[in-house]
């Protein structure tokens, strides 16, 4: 009867979490988890065989599935806490495990948490201890892992309002540039965030890293007080954590994206982000930064160091996100000229042109150096004829006919803006 209700149960869990479980992840109850650390931490092609020689000699394996992302803590778990003491027990921080053991063993039995503490810890306490009860003490795995979370590989979503919610895809919004898809991390507690459309790039002497898989606990140190704030995320490459931490500083109500330090096994350097205070990553707070025209590199100052530069691809970010499920208002990092600009600057350029033109055509003007007199009554017709030949030279009608070009054309561009302006 016992056998029947575990396999009834395995059913309904498998048909309800038909994704893979993600990490980090415990195992307890089998003596030989207890070195199961050390060769997790190998190269790829060793981490599959302790894993699965595992799962094949245990008489039963209990999976226990967390709807949380948060951090477990032993003060809300006692019992599985004083569980977990009491026989071996491992832990491995990755992600993703490199063999599972579903279909490795014929007595699996998956239970789906709640997400609440106190219920959690007295039902993984019994359902272990029925476990134990059937196929004894030492021949039972435990595995406590979390449900597999795909809102990290979506497109832009909002950031949750709490860390005990499963994080859901945000419904596109009408906003420039957010609708790519990407990586996307939010600190505890929604105090910053950071999507990016590729992975970061994290260039060595020798090699470049391509940190994909991180840890879920991000923190945002924030230091308002003082000037400054760190959004810290840590990942995991080959066995081995890298931890990038984006410093932002805050003068006069903005926020600027300045540096970036990077710890890899025992290797620490500050990178520098390459630009000036025009085109560094910056906004006002409560707005958010955009840029997808080009790559944003941090860089060594010092040359002769191994780990080189980071490379983001693409990507927004907010510090100071106060809780917010949303990014703020875009700025983005197109440059400051566009059409309207361009159109504006053209119309101002001719509009001189034409004052040039102007200015000129009246210094070149000369008043008559003799005037009509009763003794000179004779003289009036060259008189007159003398004037009219200066009021008429070449250049002035040259010039008169320029002008009148330029004013039907700056009517045409006047048109032309306004048109800009309406639709685009």
């Amino acid at each position: 009867m016992q056998l029947i209700l575990v396999a009834t149960l395995l059913c309904l869990a498998l048909g309800s979490c038909s994704a893979s479980i993600s990490g980090p992840f415990i195992l307890w109850g089998n003596p030989r988890v207890s070195g199961l650390q050390p060769q997790a931490l190998v190269d790829s092609n060793s981490r599959e065989l302790p894993l699965t020689q595992l799962f094949t000699e245990a008489k039963a394996i209990v999976v226990f599935i967390r709807n949380s992302t948060s951090r477990l803590e032993g003060t809300k778990y006692p019992k599985f806490q004083n569980l977990v003491k009491s026989a071996a027990w491992t832990y491995l921080p990755q992600r993703r495990l490199a063999a599972e053991p579903f279909g490795l063993n014929a007595n699996i039995e998956v239970v789906s948490l709640s997400g609440h503490g106190e219920e959690d810890d007295a039902e993984i306490l019994t359902v272990y201890n029925d476990a134990l009860n059937t196929y004894g003490r030492g021949e039972v795995l435990g595995i406590l892992g979390s449900r597999e979370e795909e809102a990290h590989f979506l497109a832009k979503r909002e950031a949750t309002s709490a860390p005990e919610e499963e994080e859901k895809p945000k419904a596109p919004e009408e906003k420039p540039k957010t609708e790519a898809s990407g990586f996307i991390y939010v600190a505890e507690g929604n105090k910053a965030a950071l999507t990016l459309n590729g992975p970061l790039e994290l260039r060595l002497t020798n090699e470049t890293l391509k940190l994909e898989e991180h840890i879920k606990q991000i923190t945002f140190d924030d230091q308002r007080a003082k000037g400054y704030g760190r959004l810290s995320i840590t990942f995991m490459h080959s066995g081995e954590k890298c931890t990038l931490r984006f410093k932002f500083s805050l003068i006069r109500g903005s926020w600027t994206l300045r540096n970036v330090e990077v710890e890899y096994k025992e290797l620490k350097s500050v990178l520098v982000a390459r630009g000036d205070e025009y085109t560094l990553p910056s906004a006002p707070l409560g707005f958010s930064y955009r840029c997808s025209a080009e790559n944003t590199h941090f860089l060594n100052p010092s040359r002769n160091e191994t780990i080189q530069s980071l490379v983001l691809t693409d990507f927004q970010v907010q510090p100071w996100l106060s809780g917010r499920k949303e990014y703020g208002e875009v700025y983005d990092c197109i440059g400051f000229v566009s059409a309207p600009i361009l159109a504006g600057l053209f119309v101002v350029t001719l509009l001189l042109g034409i004052l040039g033109l102007g200015i000129s055509a009246m210094l070149s003007m000369h008043t008559p150096n003799r005037f009509e007199s009763s003794r000179s009554k004779q003289s009036g017709r060259a008189m007159f004829v003398q004037i009219t030949y200066v009021a008429f030279k070449p250049l002035a009608l040259f010039t008169l006919a320029i002008e009148l070009f330029l004013i039907h054309l700056l009517f045409v561009l006047i048109v032309l803006y306004v048109y800009v302006l309406w639709y685009y």
